[in-house]
């Protein structure tokens, strides 16, 4: 037998959420960091809708919300005057806005979360080696000690960065291409008349090198606190900075708008997008910065490392537990691998034309004049706060050939809305299930209590414990345990639905399979794909 199921490498956000997530689902983990201890810096600092909506499942969010910040809108200024507002107010979520907050105060939180499990970070131990065997992953670990170890685990997670020892020692490529523009992020404290609920990009035309922009953001923190960042404009690289050279590009690029009052950290980077061939490497998973890299113009990086962890724990969980089969695994790559693919490309695209291209530059000017129309806008906010992230290439969802009149699709995330009584469609489908959501529409008959009962056999027998029955009803429904009521038909009419309809929700809330015919079969069907049933 071995050591562990799961052995985890790298502490930071993505591998402390992997091992709560776990940890919350039953499964033993180890986990190490070569680091002595937490994050110190600032370091990745945004944390979008949908990482909150995942926060929220196991339980942290309102300690996050209670120190974080809530940015509710994005500006973009050109030549010092307003271009585009976009606002977060209108995203199908209930958390409608960014939370900005220090990494270091992330790592945190999910410490105390995994030590709340009896699960501690074993720190100062490196990660030398790693083989796959006939039976799991053997690991050779040196301990804080200087003793040399060796682990013996059945999975083993990589979250051990963009200089992952994990990658290397597999041979897994990672490919991509560096922007040779070099980049400075400081904190620092500042007083400013501009809202410090909203984040401020400001943009320029190049006067010292023609062919380059200039970038400034200012990302605010609370308490006249912010993070800074900016291209530089140099001919030579430069490690270091000094904070009258930070004061000077903030009067330089923002007209006036913020004044620094002091400035406690300054650090250069480069923006580097790559992505590796490979998420899965039979009993080993790339997760997060390990995986892949990109440029930080829309603060998604750790964000899009969660949602690995968020992707792969579930299904990591259920079939150690054998309540899965192993090819469920599969679908990690086949789900994250494109939706990463496209980002890479997207933020690399973005960060060039707003750099190098003076016509990108030149439209926005002209944009002004015409706003940012309502749809438009609702795209571009949920893109942004990774809402928008659909699964269209997984072999574990049924997806129609015919879609119905309904405009969710399988692949699709659920949102979350106000449900009834003020409580969130969510808060219903906190648990650790698949969901299936049985909307009554207004004929409650016979056919619909059958239909009922067909299903909670389902649930209670073929499926236990994995399958939990949500009825969205209009009128009550009699010795009915788990219902929402929906008599003002909100819900109803947010998902345009008439009459019957039924959602199988993943337990990361993804649709499974969808459809306005309520039949049996065709939902055993999709779960009978991967999930292990009882008879």
């Amino acid at each position: 037998m071995n050591d562990v199921p799961v052995f985890i490498v790298g502490a930071g956000p993505t591998g402390l959420f992997m091992a709560c997530e776990l940890r919350r689902r039953g499964i033993s983990v180890r986990i190490i960091d070569k680091k002595a201890e937490l994050t110190q810096g600032s370091n990745a600092t945004w944390i979008q809708t949908r990482t909150l909506e995942v926060l929220d499942a196991i339980g942290l969010i309102d300690t996050f919300l209670k120190i974080g910040h809530k940015c509710e809108a994005i500006n973009l200024y050109a030549n010092g005057n307003i271009i585009t507002t976009l606002p977060l107010s209108g995203i199908d979520s209930s958390f409608p806005f960014i939370l900005m907050l220090p990494q270091s105060e992330t790592e945190y939180l999910l410490t105390k979360k995994l030590e709340e499990y009896a699960t501690f970070i074993e720190r100062s131990v490196e990660l030398l080696d790693v083989k796959k065997t006939s039976t799991g992953v053997q690991s050779t670990i040196r301990q804080a000690n200087g003793e040399v170890k060796t682990l013996l685990s059945d999975w083993v997670i990589a979250c051990d960065g963009a200089n992952s020892t994990i990658r290397e020692k597999c041979h897994i490529s990672f490919p991509g291409e560096n922007i040779t523009e070099q980049f400075v992020v400081a904190d620092a404290q500042m007083s400013s008349s501009l809202p410090t609920n909203e984040i401020h990009f400001f943009l320029d035309k190049g006067t010292i090198f023609p062919d380059k922009n200039t970038i400034f953001a200012a990302f605010p923190w609370g308490s006249n606190k912010y993070r800074l960042s900016a291209n530089l404009y140099l001919s030579h690289p430069r490690k270091f900075f000094t904070e009258s050279e930070v004061k000077e590009i903030v009067a330089e690029r923002t007209y006036g708008n913020y004044i620094v009052e002091k400035v406690s950290w300054i650090s250069p980077f480069w923006i580097h997008s790559k992505l590796v061939d490979k998420m899965k490497d039979e009993t080993i998973f790339l997760v997060g910065d390990a995986a892949h890299i990109h440029s930080s113009i829309g603060g998604q990086g750790m964000n899009t490392g969660m949602q690995d962890a968020y992707n792969l724990a579930w299904k990591l969980a259920l079939v150690i537990q054998k309540k899965a089969k192993v090819s469920l695994l599969d679908s990690y790559h086949q789900e994250r691998h494109p939706v990463i693919k496209e980002l890479v490309a997207e933020t690399e695209k973005i960060t060039k034309n707003m750099l190098y291209n003076k016509s990108f530059f030149k439209n926005l000017i002209g944009f002004s004049k015409k706003g940012l129309p309502k749809h438009k806008s609702q795209k571009m906010a949920s893109e942004l706060t990774e809402l928008s992230i659909c699964y269209h290439q997984s072999s574990i969802i049924e997806y129609q050939k015919n879609k119905s009149s309904g405009f969710l699709q399988p692949g699709e995330r659920m949102p979350d809305l106000i449900a009834n009584n003020g409580n969130t469609l969510y808060s219903h489908l906190r648990n650790t299930y698949h969901n299936l959501l049985l909307f009554t529409g207004e004929l409650i008959d016979n056919h619909l209590s059958m239909t009922i009962k067909k299903l909670e056999l389902l649930t209670n027998q073929k499926f236990l414990g994995l399958l939990h029955l949500v009825i969205i009803s209009v009128h009550p429904v009699k010795d009915v345990a788990n219902q929402i009521e929906d008599e003002k038909k909100y819900l109803h009419t947010y998902f345009k639905i008439a009459n019957r309809h039924i959602f199988l929700l993943r337990p990361d809330n993804y649709i499974a399979y969808q459809s306005a015919k309520v039949d049996i079969e065709p939902i055993e069907k999709c779960l009978e794909r991967y999930l292990q049933c009882t008879d």
